[in-house]
C-alpha cells in the first residue's frame, strides 16, 4: 500500500510539474486533488489496472526470506519470549485460547480414536506393567476414593437430581408391595389348592 501510496503522489507530482509554475498549491490543495482524482471512476480505474499489472504486484509481495527473517527476529526475540511467557501466566488469555482451540482438538481426538494404528499404541501403553501399577496406585490412592465420596454426595444432594431420586424410591417401593403382594397370593392359592 506505501509503494501505491507512493506512485499515486509521484503522479500527481509529475502532472503539477507539467501546469504553470508560477502557481504553487498547498498542501491542503494537492490532498483535495488526489483524494477527488481517486474517487472518480477514471481514478478508481486507473487503481484497479496498477493492482492488476503483474510487475507492480510483485513489488508489492514481501519475498519468503524477508517474511521469514522478519518472523525469526519478531517472534524468536528475546523481547518476543518474555511477552509470551507473561501472556501465558494470564487466566484469562489461557481460557480464551482454550476454547478457541477445542472444536479442532475435539475433531483430532475423534479422528485419532477411529485410526487402528493409535488405539494399538494406547493398548500397548496401557498394557505395559509400570502403567499398570501407577492406575493400581491411583484407583486405591486416598485422594481419589475421597474425590468419589464427595462426587456421589454432590449428586445425591443436587437438588435437580433429588426430585429423580424420590421418583425412583417411589417406583422401586412400588415394585416391591406389588411382587410381595404377588408373592402372598401365590402362595394362598398354593395353600388352597392343596387343601
Amino acid at each position: 500500500m506505501y509503494r501505491l501510496l507512493l506512485c499515486i503522489c509521484f503522479t500527481v507530482f509529475m502532472v503539477g510539474c507539467t501546469e504553470d509554475k508560477s502557481a504553487t498549491l498547498s498542501y491542503e490543495e494537492v490532498k483535495k486533488i488526489m483524494v477527488d482524482s481517486i474517487q472518480t471512476e477514471e481514478g478508481k480505474k486507473a487503481i484497479r489496472q496498477l493492482l492488476e499489472d503483474p510487475s507492480f504486484r510483485e513489488l508489492l509481495v514481501l519475498e519468503h526470506d524477508e517474511v521469514q527473517t522478519a518472523m525469526k527476529d519478531t517472534l524468536l526475540s528475546k523481547e518476543a519470549e518474555d511477552f509470551w511467557k507473561k501472556t501465558f501466566e494470564d487466566p484469562k488469555f489461557k481460557e480464551t485460547l482454550a476454547k478457541s482451540m477445542q472444536k479442532q482438538q475435539e475433531d483430532i481426538m475423534k479422528k485419532l480414536l477411529k485410526d487402528a494404528g493409535y488405539q494399538e499404541d494406547l493398548i500397548k501403553f496401557f498394557d505395559q506393567p509400570e502403567m499398570q501399577k501407577q492406575i493400581e496406585s491411583l484407583l486405591k490412592g486416598k485422594e481419589l476414593r475421597k474425590q468419589m465420596e464427595e462426587v456421589v454426595m454432590e449428586t445425591i444432594e443436587n437438588p435437580l437430581l433429588q426430585t429423580k431420586w424420590q421418583e425412583l424410591i417411589k417406583k422401586s417401593g412400588e415394585a416391591s408391595t406389588k411382587s410381595e403382594d404377588e408373592k402372598s397370593k401365590d402362595s394362598g392359592e398354593d395353600k388352597g389348592s392343596s387343601q
